[in-house]
């Protein structure tokens, strides 16, 4: 662990949080392409999900009130179906092509949001099925976020309430991977060692996104959260093209 891996690992860790804290989702799309350039990708991944699991735990505790828990549950449960479905589906598709499906339907999505789409609160297949394609994709191609945005986006959520939900089920994910990193021995040495220095960049950038929400309305969040994903289908596109 050199001066230059700290720095770019704690500068990612920052945008990143401070992303999940403003709109509540994002983290790994920042931080991980950012970690790679300096670290092992494997590394990466085990670091961004390590981090995410504190940020994502903290805000679904402090805006619990807030939380849609039969959404959450739903979306959970959804998931938890989806994952090995996601193993299966590699048999017959390359990751690439599931980036490109991925791509299509964010633009889809994008596309019928900026007309209006808008669908009832409780609707029991919208969460389901958006929780099935996250746990399909990301034990595909680990990109879990964009079904569950685009459910809880969909809904017309308050900006508290998308954050609680959304972030209640990534916890939930992000501990599940963290025991599986354990168990498997990923926690080395180094990956230890910067997640403890990375700890401070952690909290300011929370914080920092906690001040930044705050210049946001009702439908400047919305905004913000297209916006964000229209940058995560841009992101993905541009994996699918290198793959």
């Amino acid at each position: 662990m050199d001066a230059t891996e700290i720095a770019v690992t704690t500068l990612a860790v920052l945008l990143a949080s401070c992303a999940l804290s403003t709109v509540g989702f994002g983290f790994a799309l920042l931080a991980v392409p950012l970690m790679a350039l300096v670290l092992p990708t494997e590394d990466a991944v085990v670091l961004s999900v390590s981090l995410a699991l504190v940020t994502t735990t903290v805000q679904a505790v402090h805006e619990r009130a807030h939380r849609d828990r039969t959404a959450a549950g739903r979306l959970l449960v959804g998931a938890a179906a989806g994952a090995p479905v996601g193993l299966v589906v590699l048999l017959v598709f390359t990751s690439r092509q599931l980036q490109f499906v991925l791509v299509g339907v964010i633009s889809a999505f994008l596309v019928v949001s900026l007309r209006g789409w808008h669908v009832e609160r409780d609707s029991r297949a919208l969460d389901v099925g958006a929780g099935f394609a996250s746990g399909l994709f990301n034990t595909a191609v680990a990109v879990n976020g964009p079904p569950l945005v685009m459910a809880l986006h969909a809904r017309h959520l308050p900006p508290p309430s998308f954050r609680s939900t959304i972030a209640t089920v990534f916890a939930v994910s992000n501990a599940i991977s963290a025991v599986l990193f354990a168990a498997s021995g990923r926690y080395d040495g180094e990956v230890v060692a910067l997640l403890l220095v990375s700890v401070p960049a952690l909290a300011l950038g929370y914080l920092a996104g906690v001040r930044l929400r705050r210049r946001f309305g009702v439908e400047g969040f919305r905004h913000l959260v297209l916006w964000v994903l229209a940058f995560t289908g841009v992101v993905t596109l541009l994996s699918a093209l290198g793959a």
